[in-house]
């Protein structure tokens, strides 16, 4: 993220977009409904995502339905909505995806690998899950082949299934599911993550266990880093999260917001680009946070942009600014109201220990996230005495960081599930 003074709120959530690969795996026929059993099976279409009214009782994390979909060839998969909670504990409907090996599970249950993504927008269309053929490894949008409208799938998906772990995907609540996208609210996505989890238990055929590795990208891997915070408070149990792994994490929002942190790399469509980021912040903040005005924060010239991002994704509105030729800095004001900046800063990770062990990779060319973001998270990360182990690649982007550091976190995660011994190069 970069500084975001008053000529150009170039918001300084330079964080949170998202891009991947482009390798598709075979995609075997669609699992029978009997794969769901004991599972209520969900509506064709878009009618998957519009929960029964009122909500299913239940806990966190129970089931609502679940479809199967189609998956990589040895695969089974399902779309899912499940029940999940706000940062202030109130119900909701979330869905996602679960993807595991079509084999029969061990006794206990396989491991598993929650999948949480990067930003791609705050209307309810930009869920991942909603394309056609999701259950797939990570296409990106900034390619010549994929033929989506934003990232789908998940890195490294075929080798986890091959490992012979279970993947979960949430969409994370407001995207799919009705309700405004409390984009970055860390709570709200932590517990989003960790019920994709609880959900996919409830799959027989998936054979989902305990224990959990977390791994995200961008907003993504902010979402993961709480979801270790949330899991260190009790959040998620008898889930046992083993490691998080963040990639380009959106986790240095306060100091960024607050002009804390020393400005990073940038692009010609960086001030459009972040100029949404910030709007994106600043609607779900408002979501989250009755108290806080989007008035107060964004100016009268911004205010169409912000209404867009009910029925745009974050690419789109970008475009939309960059091509009429809109000045960021004319979209917001400044400096940040304290009411504001309490929020951000309470949504800033790193100031709480996480259950287990670190795994964090940033990208030095990285023009989303600001690489001196992370190092500053990485900094507050190393008091609390797990191992952090923060990997830096010389010359990777945000869009390719998923895919040079892919050896590294499938190595990682596979040793944190092995219990051995995890490095750390905080300082002594």
């Amino acid at each position: 993220m970069r500084p975001v003074g008053v000529a150009a709120l170039v918001i300084a959530v330079a964080m949170l977009g998202a891009p991947g690969s482009t390798h598709a795996a075979p995609v075997a026929p669609v699992a029978p409904v009997a794969d769901a059993a004991k599972t209520r099976v969900g509506p064709k279409g878009r009618a998957f995502y519009n929960p029964p009214r009122p909500l299913p009782a239940g806990r966190a994390g129970a089931l609502i339905w679940a479809r199967p979909i189609p998956a990589p060839k040895g695969a089974k998969a399902w779309k899912v909505l499940y029940r999940s909670t706000l940062h202030n504990g109130k119900a909701v409907a979330v869905s996602g995806l679960v993807v595991a090996p079509a084999r029969k599970p061990p006794r206990g249950g396989r491991r598993v690998v929650a999948w949480a993504h990067g930003t791609l927008g705050g209307a309810r269309n930009c869920a991942p899950s909603i394309p056609g053929n999701p259950a797939r490894n990570l296409a990106s949008y900034y390619t010549y082949t994929s033929p989506y409208f934003l990232d789908v799938g998940v890195p490294a998906l075929t080798r986890f299934l091959r490992a012979g772990y279970v993947v979960t995907a949430t969409d994370y609540q407001g995207l799919g599911t009705p309700g405004v996208h409390q984009y970055v609210v860390g709570a709200t996505e932590a517990h989003n993550v960790l019920d994709s989890v609880k959900a996919a238990k409830q799959i027989d055929a998936a054979g989902a266990g305990n224990e959990v590795v977390v791994l995200g990208w961008s907003q993504g891997g902010g979402a993961a880093i709480f979801a270790g915070q949330a899991a260190a408070a009790s959040y998620g149990k008898p889930l046992r999260v083993r490691g998080i792994a963040a990639l380009a994490p959106a986790a240095d929002i306060g100091p960024e917001f607050a002009l804390q942190t020393p400005p990073g790399p940038t692009s010609p469509s960086s001030p459009f680009h972040d100029a949404v980021l910030g709007l994106n912040v600043f609607r779900g903040f408002a979501a989250a946070y009755p108290e806080l005005d989007t008035d107060s924060v964004v100016a009268p010239p911004g205010r169409q942009a912000l209404r867009a991002l009910d029925v745009e994704c974050t690419i789109h509105v970008a475009d939309v600014l960059q091509e009429l030729g809109t000045d960021p800095a004319t979209m917001f004001t400044r400096p940040i109201p304290a009411e504001w900046q309490r929020r951000l800063d309470e949504n800033t990770a790193g100031n709480e220990s996480t259950v287990a062990p670190l795994l964090v990779m940033q990208g030095t060319a990285d023009t989303v996230v600001n690489p001196n973001g992370s190092t500053q998270y990485v900094q507050r990360a190393c008091n609390f005495g797990q191992p952090v182990d923060y990997s830096v690649y010389q010359g990777a982007n945000h869009q390719t960081i998923p895919f040079v550091a892919q050896n590294k976190y499938v190595r990682w995660i596979a040793d944190r599930f092995a219990r051995k011994r995890a490095a750390s190069n905080c300082p002594p």
